[in-house]
């Protein structure tokens, strides 16, 4: 039960040293530039005008829970639903966005507000019917990581070949002009590392967690997990949200970039842990 309305918002004092500083950088930058073309003083001017609203926007941001319901606002407007009136939540990346039942109105908290993985948690807590574990049998990664692989292997061919052929035909060739080549295969092999490690897809069967990776397999057990949890890391481009199952154990599994969304894998996984652990201890 929520005793109070809840609101998440960044700072009013980041927001307004975000807005001073672009203010007068583009006071600034205008006024270095007074003897340039009037063509090149629109261009510049409309593209500081689109970083400001985009600023504004981003800085408006903010997203209230209350028992009743859900509502975001920004400087465009307000978006509000009850809990009773959504019919199902959908999401890419870190986002999740939750629909009406007439599909005329959505609501979507930002990811990058402060509090964001509260209000991932309040949404499975108020409608944890929506991340029903039978409905979200296999969720898995999208392709864009495998097509990149395969790109990746293709040009790591065609470059080996190239200097291959450039090697026997001129053998008396420096040896640093082969240093690009081993750049290349330096990043192919840190990615293709980084892509073996990495969760592929996750399927639910009962009890059973079923982790695949692109050359394996494990299995773990509901009621042999101690915890499952959503964490951020802080990134030059905001936060980077990622699961954490933690085991009895003490062994942990990160997950990240499984469709459809990160929020929605993690209040599928919750509730799917919940509800087996507690049917494990209860057979005990």
């Amino acid at each position: 039960m929520i005793n109070e309305p809840r609101t998440y918002r960044r700072s009013p004092i980041q927001f307004i040293l975000v807005m001073v500083l672009l203010v007068i950088f583009g006071i600034s930058f205008l006024t270095t530039l007074s003897d340039i073309g009037y063509v090149f003083l629109i261009l510049l001017a409309v593209f500081l005008g689109i970083a400001f609203l985009s600023t504004l926007y981003s800085m408006t941001q903010k997203t209230t829970i209350s028992d009743d319901g859900i509502s975001t606002q920004t400087f465009l407007g307000e978006k509000s639903l009850r809990w009773g009136e959504i019919s199902r939540v959908s999401g890419r990346g870190h986002g999740i966005k939750l629909h009406n039942f007439d599909g005329d109105m959505t609501v979507a908290p930002s990811s990058q507000l402060p509090g964001y993985e509260e209000v991932v948690e309040w949404i499975g807590v108020k409608r944890p019917d929506l991340f029903n574990p039978l409905e979200y049998g296999e969720m898995k990664r999208g392709i864009s990581v495998l097509v990149l692989l395969v790109v990746l292997m293709v040009v790591l061919i065609g470059v080996g070949v190239a200097f291959g052929i450039l090697y026997f035909s001129e053998p008396e060739t420096p040896v640093n002009v082969f240093m690009p080549i081993l750049f290349i295969v330096i990043i192919f092999i840190v990615f293709f590392g980084i892509t073996l490690s990495q969760p592929q897809s996750l399927m639910l069967e009962g009890k059973f967690l079923r982790v695949k990776y692109l050359s394996n397999e494990r299995t773990l057990l509901a009621d042999e997990t101690a915890s499952v949890e959503l964490r951020f890391s802080q990134t030059r481009n905001g936060k980077s949200y990622f699961i954490l199952i933690t085991q009895n154990n003490r062994k942990s599994l990160r997950i990240s970039g499984l469709n459809p969304s990160l929020p929605i894998v993690y209040l599928v996984l919750k509730n799917w842990h919940g509800k087996n652990a507690e049917l494990g201890q209860t057979n005990q």
